[in-house]
């Protein structure tokens, strides 16, 4: 079936990764990097400066009223904030924090526990302690991500929680009933079935890990890693979410292919009528409300042998050999409050526990707690203990082959990416 494909610009692509980050009021060269050295810098009014690093040029302004409402507080410490662009922002760390030039505060991602082995991340259990940071407050599938050997290494600041989106236009025109809670992999290929036509396709199955087939293998019981975080990607519960998801674009032909999505961007597809459905992160939602207004609908996830979800959040961490450790401890525990949280609410959903109640402000018209519930179910992105990187993109390269391949041998592309995996873990 030949569908309309609409040559539109490009949308951003928002990816695993790429959550959240803000700059304030640090001076930045050409390349992004700060101009000053992160160590031992005092204001002319005897004030210690600390340097705060994060990526992400949509969360300025809450990132700047973080800071005013932190330098409102107390009269000791001023914070220099930069922004480095997310292709230079891993580079930077690792070239930086180990010789002490580097940022006394900055945002951590999922790559935490190799900062935290390399002995970069500053332990804060006792200063959160001693502060009355209450970590409950924080869902657990995110502080986990930043403990080690029951350690505290990152606060969190933010997470991301995963629905079903739908165009409430086309279930309307062709009279298919909403997404209900408790709907199944069966009621979703019975809905996309319906809503596909010459126009547009029913469902997106998306190649991404944390937007697309993640969700699955949870849904289907299955993991991508062991108790361990040893890889364990050829289960059967692993072969089979990803096989359901290659009958819908092959099989069932409700969804576009992967060579489609190569040429058409997932997220393009939904916003411009070409797909009734997809699966994303709360990251999504600002622009796919600014597309399609009421009629971006959110609903909860299918379900197969269980609920199912993939989440991710962001941590202010500190730099262990920063000479303002005082100084930047005092910034990160102000970070921790709710008021903090609160303040910077609106390009995130903030991880202190009510302080979302402002993000869902911002859309009136869609059920967006359902993806702060995701989150009470979800699993973290999956970490490979050793060697993170290169296995990840052993996998990612396996999905991509699988998403083209109309004929592929899931099970035993699967087999090959383990072994690889293993080997790639193991290596000296």
């Amino acid at each position: 079936m030949k569908k309309k494909m609409v040559n539109a610009v490009a949308l951003m692509m928002l990816g695993i990764l790429a959550v959240s980050g803000c700059g304030g009021s640090g001076n930045t060269t050409e390349d992004g990097s700060n101009e000053k050295t992160a160590n031992s810098e005092e204001s002319s009014d005897g004030k210690t400066v600390i340097n705060f690093y994060y990526w992400d040029e949509g969360q300025k302004e809450g990132m700047d009223d973080l800071i005013a409402l932190f330098e409102e507080s107390q009269d000791e410490v001023v914070v220099e904030s930069t922004i480095v662009p997310w292709g230079e922002y891993w580079t930077k760390l690792q070239t930086a924090l180990p010789t002490g030039t580097g940022p006394d505060v900055f945002w951590m991602n999922m790559d935490a526990p190799t900062y935290i082995d390399a002995g970069l991340l500053l332990d804060l259990t006792d200063a959160l302690e001693s502060a009355g940071v209450d970590m409950s407050k924080y869902p657990e599938a995110v502080t986990e991500m930043y403990e080690s050997d029951g350690k505290i290494y990152g606060v969190p600041k933010d997470y991301d929680g995963m629905a079903l989106y739908y165009n409430k236009a086309i279930f309307d025109e062709m009279e298919v009933e909403y997404p209900q809670a408790g709907w199944t992999w069966d009621d979703l290929l019975e809905k996309a079935q319906a809503l596909t036509n010459d126009s547009h396709y029913g469902f997106v199955a998306r190649s991404d890990g944390n937007s697309g087939y993640q969700n699955f293998v949870y849904q289907n019981g299955g993991s991508l890693t062991d108790e361990n975080d040893m890889p364990q990607v050829n289960t059967k519960e692993v072969a089979e979410a990803l096989q359901f998801e290659h009958d819908l674009m092959y099989k069932y032909k409700v969804s576009p292919t992967g060579a489609e999505l190569l040429e058409f961007a997932a997220d393009d597809m939904f916003v411009a009528g070409q797909a009734a459905m997809i699966t994303s992160g709360s990251w999504s939602i600002q622009t796919y409300v600014d597309a399609l207004g009421a009629d971006c609908q959110v609903a909860e996830l299918p379900v197969k042998v269980t609920q199912g979800a993939t989440t991710h959040g962001l941590a202010y961490c500190v730099a262990a050999n920063s000479s303002n450790k005082e100084a930047a401890l005092k910034f990160v525990e102000f970070a921790a409050s709710k008021e903090a949280q609160e303040a910077t609410a609106k390009a995130a959903i903030p991880a202190y526990e009510g302080a979302a109640d402002i993000w869902k402000e911002l859309y009136p018209d869609q059920d967006v707690q359902i993806l702060l519930d995701s989150v009470e179910y979800a699993s973290p992105n999956p970490y490979y203990a050793n060697n993170n990187s290169e296995v990840a993109q052993i996998f990612t390269d396996t999905i991509s082959a699988i998403w083209t391949d109309e004929n592929a041998d899931i099970q035993s592309m699967l087999d090959d990416a383990q072994e690889k995996m293993m080997e790639t873990v193991n290596k000296e």
